[in-house]
């Protein structure tokens, strides 16, 4: 599969004013706080899934988010890869001292304000799915704080099998649920 992704600017003065499910992600080039460049495109050749999630250093909800979505990232890090984005202008040693703190395994940068308002952002944290194709699957607006749903998510976008699958209800459309097993002994009766 060949994947072409145009290099129009994710900026709200550029070729796309907003992002929705469905639509294209348009290539994109950051540096993280450590300088390093991520090209969404490049990631993608080697990556079955991308994952904004802009948040910011005093959000208490990212704070609660963080360990969960650290904790699936280390399970699933060679096939996707997680950008966290802080578009409140903080400074780079803000956000270098969260994820020290915090210990948090995935690149961390800042990003222009208007990155949050091409996806329409209204909360924080909110993450944005972009799946191997380059086609926004996914926005999850609020704290993911349990387990299953990333671990729900990671396993959909990085399947051998994978099929799109455009989440119009967030990653909820995404959470497999274990329905509980009861088996009888063979000396039960059933009334």
């Amino acid at each position: 599969t060949l994947i072409t992704l145009s290099s129009a600017p994710i900026t709200s003065g550029g070729f796309k004013s907003s992002y929705d499910v469905g639509d294209v992600m348009y290539d994109f080039t950051l540096t993280d706080i450590d300088g390093e460049k991520y090209k969404l495109s490049d990631l993608l050749a080697t990556k079955r899934m991308v994952m904004l999630n802009f948040w910011y250093t005093n959000c208490s909800w990212c704070v609660k988010e963080f360990p969960v979505m650290a904790e699936a990232y280390n399970e699933y890090k060679d096939d996707i890869e997680i950008l966290a984005l802080d578009p409140m202008n903080e400074g780079a040693d803000a956000v270098k001292a969260f994820q020290t703190q915090n210990n948090l395994p995935f690149p961390m940068a800042e990003c222009p304000t208007s990155w949050s308002n091409v996806f329409g952002i209204q909360g924080y944290p909110t993450s944005i799915i972009i799946d191997q194709y380059g086609v926004i699957c996914c926005v999850e607006s609020g704290a993911i704080t349990s387990l299953r749903p990333f671990i729900s998510a990671f396993e959909h976008f990085t399947a051998k099998n994978y099929e799109q699958k455009l989440c119009e209800n967030g990653i909820a459309d995404l959470v497999t649920t274990v329905k509980p097993t009861y088996t009888m002994a063979s000396s039960e009766e059933v009334a």
